[in-house]
């Protein structure tokens, strides 16, 4: 098979338990289905030393769109990832959590009175109030809008020519929420 940028699998630093795959913007395990099926389709993975290796490559070859499909997967990676509360409780961020925390929102809007378990991320149960269920949702959607101001600036940033390496949109992902931004999000809302 000839090389295709957007189908290629790479070995990076000799980790011969995953590979990574330009198509899946991630690193997977070497069973993965798709993989092994390139791989029964006679092609060889290339190596590279390292993952800034790679990225050079890929910020010399990406095809149009493939920084943007990154963008949005480590949006995406992001936004299910999980977060801890204000009040020390790890939650949960995955789209069933999401649709659990709101919903106990609603019934907590209309239920002053409400004490309720929540089992969170640490696997540990939290007493939770009618406040602290609606403080959860609150910092559930800043998270998230936060994960999606994040995209829509980093695809701006690919657009104009400032953002060309996958690093550089880890980097975007990766930086902490201060609490200024976090209320500046609450504030939006």
């Amino acid at each position: 098979m000839r090389y295709a940028p957007n189908n290629w699998y790479w070995i990076i630093g000799g980790d011969e338990a995953n590979v990574w795959s330009s198509a899946a913007c991630a690193s997977i395990p070497v069973d993965d289905p798709g993989y092994t099926a390139w791989l029964a389709a006679g092609n060889t993975p290339t190596q590279a030393a390292t993952k800034a290796d790679l990225q050079a490559v890929f910020a010399d070859q990406y095809p149009a769109g493939m920084l943007e499909s990154y963008c949005a997967y480590k949006r995406w990676v992001k936004e299910q990832g999980g977060i801890t509360l204000s009040s020390g409780t790890p939650i949960e961020t995955d789209d069933r959590s999401q649709a659990k925390i709101n919903g106990t929102r609603i019934v907590a809007e209309n239920n002053a009175s409400l004490t309720t378990q929540w089992h969170a991320a640490d696997g540990n149960y939290y007493a939770m109030t009618s406040a602290d269920l609606i403080t959860m949702s609150d910092e559930l959607q800043t998270h998230i809008n936060n994960c999606f101001d994040i995209a829509s600036q980093t695809l701006a940033g690919i657009a104009d020519g400032s953002i060309t390496t996958l690093a550089q949109i880890d980097a975007a992902f990766d930086a902490p929420m201060t609490q200024a931004r976090k209320d500046w999000l609450k504030s939006q809302g």
